[in-house]
């Protein structure tokens, strides 16, 4: 891998994240020290309640946290106001998650548009891309389609296309398998793998789902709100705590 592709794309250090009143406090995140770089999938794993979502929504810049910084590509997001913000994150990010959160009034491919038209572009432009994108994903024939009208795995599918049709430089993935049975889930990863290998994207996926960590180029252990461990070979990782 070229050293380009070894370039910090996300960097989160000291970070602090707590919710609720001081009597009554749960931390999220404590000192989270946290590197991606461009060119990897990077997961994040670790059992339930260990701050993996919160240090997500961190990155992403949809939560602040009380102490450290952040940096996406070079952008400290703390020094963002929020207008800035959430166009650095239309331009920057693109998310997957779980639950799908597709718009079920909408078809297949004005769900894929959305984000294109929300930056703004021309309608048949949008178009054109979606439709682009969703032969990638495999989905040739099912533009039209509503989102209930598709299996849990074609749903994702249409999430990714989603996510990935403004070509975000970090895509987010939330749990992108939990909802899917093995080999769906199997088929999912490696169409997140193969679209996102790119030395400018960099993939940051926060997983319980240990059948598909030999997807990761990275794995990052979490444990009580603090990246415990970053494990370089997944198929190193013991999995009988997680």
């Amino acid at each position: 891998m070229s050293h380009q592709a070894h370039t910090v794309a996300v960097r989160a250090s000291g970070v602090d994240m707590f919710f609720g009143t001081p009597e009554n406090q749960v931390v999220a995140l404590k000192q989270a020290d946290f590197e991606a770089r461009r060119g990897e999938l990077i997961m994040l794993v670790g059992p339930s309640g260990c701050g993996k979502t919160t240090l997500l929504s961190v990155i992403a810049g949809t939560l602040t946290p009380q102490a450290g910084t952040v940096e996406v590509f070079g952008q400290r997001l703390d020094g963002l106001g929020q207008e800035e913000l959430t166009s650095f994150r239309r331009k920057n990010l693109g998310f997957v998650f779980q639950s799908f959160n597709l718009i079920p009034t909408l078809s297949v491919v004005e769900n894929v548009m959305v984000p294109l038209l929300i930056q703004g572009r021309p309608y048949d432009e949008a178009q054109a891309r979606a439709l682009a994108i969703i032969e990638k994903v495999g989905l040739k024939g099912r533009e039209e389609g509503r989102p209930n009208a598709l299996s849990g795995g074609q749903q994702q599918r249409v999430a990714i296309a989603r996510a990935l049709v403004h070509e975000p430089p970090l895509l987010i993935c939330d749990e992108p398998t939990s909802a899917l049975d093995k080999d769906t889930g199997a088929h999912i990863m490696e169409l997140v793998r193969d679209l996102s290998r790119s030395p400018e994207r960099c993939v940051v996926v926060v997983t319980h789902d240990h059948r598909i960590f030999r997807f990761a180029d990275r794995i990052a252990e979490m444990e009580d709100g603090r990246i415990s461990r970053v494990v370089d070979d997944p198929k190193l990782l013991d999995t009988s705590h997680l």
